[in-house]
């Protein structure tokens, strides 16, 4: 059976499927660009509508990296693989 290739357009990864139709995410996301360790879900203190600039209430924050100081807020959301 022919394998379908695609590549990940934010990290570069090369993903593979059995069939064309099969939509691929990335798992990029989930790990911290800094040291590579896996993230976990940000839960904000307040609730969403708190935060906000100029009167935008956009939350964009998806990740949290805990390894560090400061923590590494993440706003990268999943990444749908690309077929070439």
């Amino acid at each position: 059976m022919a394998k379908y290739e695609g590549k990940c357009p934010q990290c570069g990864k090369t993903h593979y499927s059995d069939r064309k139709e099969d939509t691929i995410i990335c798992d990029c996301w989930l790990y911290c660009p800094l040291c590579g360790a896996e993230m976990v879900s940000y839960t904000p203190d307040l609730a969403a509508d708190t935060y906000g600039k100029d009167g935008k209430r956009d939350f964009a924050i998806v990740m949290v990296c805990l390894q560090h100081s400061p923590p590494f807020y993440s706003v990268q959301k999943p990444v749908e693989v690309v077929r070439e």
